[in-house]
């Protein structure tokens, strides 16, 4: 191999990537805080340190080893050549698709007034970048709450999107004047509204609160018909939930929706069914016709052969399996887990009252968030105590589910001392 030369190492070092990045490229980075964090706890551990991991998303047993629901991973490995190496259909496998839509809706399925369709993705990322690409303009807005998962930023700007937010915390009128901007600029508004159990906070909005919301985008919708609306539920978390089905049960009690307003579900089967990596989701499309659902479905099926092709075929065929055959048994597993998040979430709200911070309310899911002004520095300070967790804009995410609960009150501690309770 020809050696590089004192004159070409400096002409490399000086290189302009712009000359090869597109604009748009040029200004993109791969540094994401979260796994910043986690690979500083890591380096710890290596380091002989007993260090606390609140990093990274992921449901953690006591020792430190990945949860794992063992029905879901037996049908996994008991899979059989074609369907372990083979590819999917591109719209997904049939028995799954119908799953996804039980798993959206629960016992709620025939009693909401609108046809439903599903496309499976490569997870929930796969089902919100679907969203993304096809149902907002380039250029213009989504619609987030101000407090929500970074990565829809990243998502949001690999689509030529920018946010617009309204308050996590609120009357509820905030949100029907983020809709009046949005429509008096844009022919089109997409929104994406993590719940129940949210990340960062682990909130879950009350039946009230959920009722409000739809609401306000059924107003808007009628009140602007030459206007599309879409409104995505980022159900990533919904099945550890304590109403799992809850947004279900809201659509049930609405009347019909006008046909300008289209509601999504973004399926994760990361999170229930503990297979992060094997990226098996769907994007649920709800709307009063059928024949839009089926124009739809060429839509996306258009865009996952243009971007990944088709989600991966073991798992499809193993979640559809579990779920006609071995439902109960999957069930018990992951009520257990459940169980166990729900014992950390208990513990860390106890173990901060009695050292004096307050989180902001959480109720479901794998995390809970202090909000600070400083949040770099808070974690710098936890980090001196080896207890490690992410600083995010205005705030502390805590990943409860990875700690055990008697490391909880060490946790809060660390807070505390950082926050200067």
């Amino acid at each position: 191999m020809p050696s590089v030369s004192v004159d070409e190492s400096l002409h490399l070092e000086y290189f302009d990537s712009s000359s090869l990045l597109n604009p748009s490229a040029v200004k993109k980075g791969g540094k994401d805080p979260i796994f910043s964090w986690y690979r500083r706890y890591l380096t710890a551990k290596e380091e002989g340190k007993d260090a606390i991991n609140g990093t990274l998303g992921s449901l953690l047993l006591d020792n430190g080893d990945l949860a794992l629901n063992q029905v879901v991973m037996d049908s996994l490995r008991k899979q059989k050549g074609y369907d372990m190496a083979g590819y999917a259909p591109l719209r997904g496998i049939p028995a799954f698709r119908e799953l996804t839509i039980d798993l959206a809706l629960g016992p709620f399925r025939d009693e909401i007034n609108t046809e439903v369709m599903s496309m499976a993705t490569p997870g929930g990322c796969g089902a919100l970048y679907a969203s993304a690409r096809n149902f907002a303009d380039p250029g213009s807005k989504v619609l987030l709450r101000d407090l929500h998962w970074g990565p829809y930023q990243t998502i949001l700007a690999e689509n030529s999107l920018n946010s617009h937010t309204y308050p996590l915390w609120g009357s509820g009128m905030e949100l029907a004047v983020a809709l009046e901007e949005l429509v008096s600029t844009q022919s089109r508004v997409l929104s994406w509204l993590n719940d129940p159990a949210h990340n960062p906070t682990g909130l879950t909005l009350t039946r009230e609160e959920r009722a409000q919301t739809l609401d306000c985008f059924i107003k808007s919708a009628q009140a602007n018909p030459s206007i599309g609306h879409t409104l995505l539920i980022d159900a990533a978390y919904h099945l550890y939930a304590s109403e799992p089905f809850a947004w279900a049960q809201t659509l049930s009690e609405a009347e019909q929706l006008p046909h300008n307003l289209l509601i999504l579900f973004a399926i994760s089967c990361s999170k229930s069914h503990t297979i992060y990596g094997l990226r098996t989701g769907a994007l649920v499309c709800l709307h009063p016709s059928i024949e839009f659902l089926n124009r739809i479905e060429g839509v996306l099926l258009h865009t996952g052969r243009g971007t990944w092709s088709a989600p991966p075929r073991l798992p499809q065929i193993a979640l559809a399996e579990i779920h006609e055959q071995m439902n109960d048994e999957w069930e018990d597993q992951k009520d257990t887990l459940k169980a166990l998040l729900n014992r950390r979430r208990t513990a860390f709200n106890s173990a901060l009252e009695e050292v004096g911070v307050r989180p902001l309310p959480n109720h479901d899911g794998y995390f809970a968030f202090i909000e600070c002004e400083d949040p770099v520095a808070v974690c710098e300070s936890c980090a001196e105590e080896y207890v490690f967790l992410v600083p995010l804009s205005g705030g502390i995410r805590v990943g409860i589910c990875a700690i055990p609960v008697f490391e909880m009150k060490r946790v809060a501690s660390a807070l505390a001392t950082a926050l200067g309770e």
